[in-house]
């Protein structure tokens, strides 16, 4: 199992996970990945998924290499550039557990542990006026038909 794999620069290397994860190739990919992670090299590891489909089996690998690489000082996060494979590890929970970005700046930026930003703040040009923030006098109470389900409802009288 060959994977491609280079430096972003002096501190982050990128390991391009190219095939989709099954029973038959897990073991040789996670080897794989677990022989590039250096002892003393790079600070951080960005995995660059480069398929659509994404396996349990796959996420199971993802989570196995980032505790590995959490013992060995390496951050990790993950590059997942087809929208079903960002559905899936949202809808598994892992969206912040293995940092994941649609780009690799992306994913850069979410290795050294900066959030993403807003669109409205990535366009904003300097100068430019920023919302204020909520006034102290406004209630935290949340809004929507739906904000106050905790509390028991009965039909009105007519």
């Amino acid at each position: 199992m060959f994977l491609l794999s280079y430096h972003l620069d002096a501190a982050h290397l990128v390991v391009e996970l190219g095939e989709t994860v099954d029973l038959d190739n897990e073991s040789a990919i996670e080897r794989e990945i677990m022989r590039l992670l250096p002892c003393c090299g790079p600070r951080a590891v960005i995995v660059d998924i480069r398929t659509p489909l994404l396996t349990p089996r796959a996420l199971g690998l993802l989570l196995r290499v980032r505790g590995q690489a959490e013992e060995r000082g390496i951050s990790m996060a993950v590059v997942a550039g087809y929208d079903t494979a960002r559905e899936v590890l949202t809808a598994a929970g892992l969206h912040r557990v293995l940092r994941i970005a649609s780009t690799l700046r992306g994913a850069e930026m979410r290795s050294r542990g900066c959030r993403p930003e807003p669109e409205a703040s990535r366009n904003a040009q300097p100068g430019d006026r920023r919302s204020a923030p909520p006034s102290t006098g406004a209630s935290n109470r949340p809004l929507g038909p739906y904000a106050d389900t905790s509390r028991p409802r009965f039909p009105k009288e007519r």
